[in-house]
Formats: C-alpha cells, sequence, structure tokens
C-alpha cells in the first residue's frame, strides 16, 4: 500500500490535497508533516510519493530538500510532486535541475492530483524495476557496480548488436596520456554518463578508454556533446575522442575507424577527431619497386636521425633519477627501442617504420607479471615530429613511475 506524504505548513492545505489524492485512491496512507525537520522524517518513514507545498521565499529550503533526497540511496527514486499555491517558472525550473518528478497547482482538480499520483508511482516501480535488475547484471559482472555501464567484456558485444537494431554515432574517449593519473577511469564516466542521455550506452574499453554510443544522433551533434564533457571535467584534465556516423557502416569497421582516429588526436592531445571511412582505391599493380624502396629507406633514416639523439639524451638524463632501474636504449634501420626494468618488472616504447606511409608505435607496461597497459598507435609519417616523440617518452618513463611505485 502506497504511504505519501504531504510537506505543508498549512492546514488548510493539507486538507484540500488530501481530500484530492484520497478521492480515488482510499487505500493509500496519508500523512502530513511540517518543512521543519521535513528530510528527517521523509527519510525515516520512507514514502512512496512526497508531495511538497512551495510557498514565497523558501526556495533555499526547497533546493536543500531536493539535493538531501537524490544524495541518499533509500530516497533517490522517490518521486517528489512540487505543489505551488502560485505557479512560478523561475522555482520551477531550479527544482527541475534538482530533480522533481512533476509538479502541480493546489487548486488543480481532483482528476489531475489522482492522475499525477498514478503516474509518479509507476514511474516509481518502474524505476525499482530497472535496479533491481541492474543488481542482477551486476552479480553476473556485466555491468559494474559503481557506474552502472558495461563491463570491458561485454561493452563490444552489447554495442555490436545495438548497431544492427539503429544507427548513430559511435565515440571513443579517452584522457590525454599526461594526465591519465589525475583521474580515475570511474571518476570520468561517472562524468560523462551524467552528461549523456540515458538512452545513449556507455561501456568500458581497454587502454583508458570508454565506448559511447550515441543512439541515433549525427555526428555533429555527438560533438557538441564530447565538448559539453570536456567543460564538465576540471581544466587540468583533458580527453580525446574519436567518432563516426555509423549509418551505413558495420560496427566492426566503425571502431576500427574511431580508434585509429583516437589515436591521431592523442599525439596532438585535448582534440576530437571526425572519422571518416576510407574508400578502397583502386591499385595499380605496376608498382615501381625502386622507388619505393628508396622511400622506404629515405624514411627510415629520417626517423633514426630524430629517434637517436632523444633515446640517448633521455637515456642520459633519466639513469640517474631512476634507482635501482636499468636504461636500455637502441635504433637502427627505421627502429628504435626504449626499455626500463627494475626488479617490479619492465615497460617498453617501441618506435618502427615497416614501410608504406604509417609509423607504429607499441608501448607495453609488464608489473609484477601483469601487463598493465598495453597500446598500439599507428601514425602518419608526416604527422610525427621530435616533440611528439619526446612528450610520448616522458609519459611513457612517468607511467613506469606510477605502476612501480604502486
Amino acid at each position: 500500500m502506497p504511504n505519501i506524504t504531504l510537506i505543508t505548513d498549512s492546514e488548510q492545505t493539507e486538507n484540500e490535497v488530501k481530500t484530492k489524492v484520497l478521492l480515488l485512491r482510499n487505500s493509500d496512507a496519508f500523512e502530513s508533516i511540517r518543512h521543519d525537520y521535513c528530510f528527517e522524517k521523509v527519510k525515516e518513514s520512507n514514502p512512496s510519493l512526497v508531495f511538497y507545498h512551495y510557498t514565497a521565499g523558501n526556495e533555499e529550503k526547497l533546493l536543500n530538500f531536493l539535493q538531501k533526497i537524490n544524495q541518499t540511496n533509500p530516497l533517490k527514486t522517490t518521486p517528489v510532486i512540487l505543489l505551488f499555491e502560485e505557479f512560478d517558472e523561475n522555482i520551477l525550473c531550479n527544482a527541475f535541475e534538482k530533480g522533481i518528478t512533476d509538479f502541480l497547482t493546489v487548486d488543480s482538480t481532483e482528476t489531475e492530483f489522482t492522475i499525477r499520483t498514478l503516474w509518479c508511482l509507476k514511474k516509481r516501480e518502474t524505476i525499482h524495476e530497472s535496479e533491481s535488475n541492474k543488481d542482477i547484471l551486476s552479480q553476473l559482472k556485466i555491468i559494474d557496480k559503481t557506474n552502472r555501464v558495461y563491463t570491458e567484456n561485454y561493452t563490444y558485444t552489447i554495442l555490436k548488436e545495438e548497431s544492427k537494431n539503429s544507427w548513430g554515432t559511435f565515440a571513443v574517449i579517452a584522457p590525454d596520456i599526461n594526465v591519465r593519473s589525475k583521474i580515475s577511469p570511474q571518476t570520468l564516466m561517472h562524468t560523462i554518463k551524467n552528461t549523456v542521455r540515458s538512452c545513449d550506452i556507455l561501456g568500458y574499453a581497454s587502454d583508458f578508454k570508454i565506448y559511447l554510443w550515441f543512439r541515433k544522433t549525427e555526428a555533429q551533434k555527438a560533438a557538441k556533446v564530447l565538448e559539453k564533457i570536456q567543460q564538465a571535467l576540471s581544466k587540468d584534465f583533458t580527453i580525446c575522442a574519436g567518432y563516426i556516423d555509423t549509418k551505413n557502416l558495420e560496427f566492426d569497421k566503425a571502431e576500427e575507424c574511431a580508434n585509429k582516429a583516437l589515436s591521431k588526436a592523442l599525439l596532438k592531445g585535448n582534440t576530437f577527431i571526425h572519422a571518416q571511412e576510407q574508400k578502397k582505391k583502386e591499385v595499380n599493380l605496376e608498382i615501381n619497386i625502386k622507388n619505393f624502396k628508396a622511400q622506404k629507406e629515405n624514411l627510415s633514416k629520417q626517423l633514426d636521425s630524430i629517434l637517436s639523439p632523444l633515446f640517448y639524451r633521455t637515456q642520459k638524463i633519466y639513469e640517474e633519477k631512476l634507482f635501482h632501474t636499468k636504461v636500455i636504449q637502441n635504433v637502427a634501420n627505421g627502429k628504435g627501442l626504449f626499455k626500463l626494468e627494475n626488479e617490479k618488472g619492465q615497460s617498453t616504447i617501441t618506435v618502427s617504420y615497416p614501410g608504406y606511409t604509417k609509423i607504429n608505435i607499441e608501448i607495453i607496461h609488464n608489473i609484477t607479471g601483469e601487463d598493465l597497459k598495453a597500446e598500439k598507435l599507428h601514425v602518419e609519417a608526416q604527422e610525427l615530429d621530435e616533440k611528439k616523440l619526446e612528450y610520448l617518452l616522458k609519459s611513457f618513463i612517468k607511467d613506469f613511475q606510477n605502476y612501480t611505485q604502486n
């Protein structure tokens, strides 16, 4: 049997509301309490529905009450209907931001009171059922307990199935390399979840990545939401993203394109890149092998000329700073290796040019026998310079320090 609570200091309002609410629902339990210490009393009784009678000049009390309701686990799903003596649009907007479910004026008809009451109680049942289902999914480790989003093992499967039934924009989000120690993936996910719609799909992926599916949303609108996410984060924490419209595109291809765009964004930092599916080009089988070999040899030499002094200089700087850590570096034939090793584990960053136009960067942190992080980047040769490589190298060393210290 639903328990309905009215918060008011007016005996007349109490009698009017009670009559209207119970006119067609006389089986409900009804109680009226005063505004003073109303939250403590609501917390104790845990009602099915709350009517909050607003009186002019008491906006702060109202907003504080709503905030406490939303921050208290047993009461988070309790619907709150705001009652006005005289309708106030500004108060309504502020109360809506704090989480009211509906609103009425005291002089509304019995039918309006009954229908709004029924609607709120049904919504509460729906939310309870949803939370119960999420608890089951959490126990099965399909969603995580903290943010109620999909876990790494299920994100890909869920999104691939969703892509078969609907279209949208798929985004891969990750923190910039140099700020990853400043915020946990759970905190970042919490911010993203609070910014996107409830119908959008969120899930964890590997390598600090978060997958986000904007249901039936075009790429331009998705980009605006990504900007809102960045604005919601602290100023010293920046993110990157690769995103792509999935119309007429299989999810595997969309995932590949978005991840490639993210890799490019991470090299630039604090960037969102709209990925485009690359159309297949006709291949000319009469390839000039001689020119290809010359081009490859030339680019390999250029890469060596950047890596050799950079790796050597970095080794000399950090050999004295990294206690009990062996620093190994080697550069030859378009491939560079920089390795850190101590009793807790080892980390390697490899930069190589296998041919064509892509430069491959692979980062592996193997600490205490466990791969804490493995990351592969594929970068256009013309986009990579000494500053970006130095930035990656310093971030790599910083990650190694964090992992081995912990």
